[in-house]
């Protein structure tokens, strides 16, 4: 074999080596492919306001006033007693809720302020009406005792009501229990004051709840 021959044997080899450890250059981009465009930002920010809470409706207070002596819903204010103890909404219809201490031997009632846009179905009567039958009297039925008076040039209905309370199902029955609440009918719907417990505690409460509906005024 001549010389001429190895060497070009030689040199065929070691090619055949290197390509063997060399990995294979990726493939070209493809000269029609083309980057998706980056999401829109208007349509991200549309779609969290979309999913996100409504801001036409009135805010809950889910964090206790600063100042326990007044408390502030839909541009109005009121007085309110520091021994009432807050705590979180239970359901979106109220907007503020309290705790109300109980005098001793007694158990605690709670005071609820609650917001409810004019409908067809939400009328003075109705309500009246609807709390009526979660009262039940020894032998005839219970009577609501009803006032009208203004409070802040807003007319203001008062009901109270006393005897075995059923509950909105009237599955469970709360013996000797009293109900006060006060609609107003202000500019942003029918505002709902409602003190619901034990007789003896709702008596005790009464002052302070009669000044909290009295003291109700527009935001200066």
């Amino acid at each position: 074999m001549s010389r001429l021959t190895c060497v070009l044997i030689a040199s065929t080899l070691l090619g055949v080596t290197a390509c063997e450890r060399e990995a294979p250059p990726p493939p070209a981009p493809s000269a029609t492919a083309q980057t998706p465009p980056p999401p829109s930002l208007q349509g991200g920010l549309s779609a969290v306001a979309a999913s996100g809470p409504s801001s036409t409706g009135p805010a809950q207070q889910t964090t206790p006033p600063a100042d326990p002596t007044t408390i502030e819903v839909l541009g109005y204010e009121a007085p309110t007693d520091p021994t009432w103890r807050w705590e979180p909404p239970k359901n979106t219809m109220r907007l503020v809720n309290w705790i109300i201490p109980a005098p001793e031997g007694a158990e605690p009632a709670e005071l609820a302020v609650m917001h409810f846009p004019e409908a067809s179905g939400n009328t003075t009567d109705r309500n009246i009406e609807r709390w009526t039958s979660q009262f039940r009297g020894a032998d005839l039925p219970v009577k609501p005792v009803i006032r009208s008076i203004t409070v802040a040039t807003m007319p203001t209905t008062l009901v109270e009501l006393r005897g075995e309370y059923l509950g909105m199902g009237g599955g469970w029955h709360k013996q000797d229990y009293a109900m006060l609440v006060a609609m107003v009918e202000s500019e942003r719907g029918s505002i709902f004051i409602k003190l619901l417990g034990p007789a003896q505690t709702v008596d005790a409460a009464r002052a302070s709840w009669t000044a909290m509906v009295e003291g109700l005024r527009p935001v200066k």
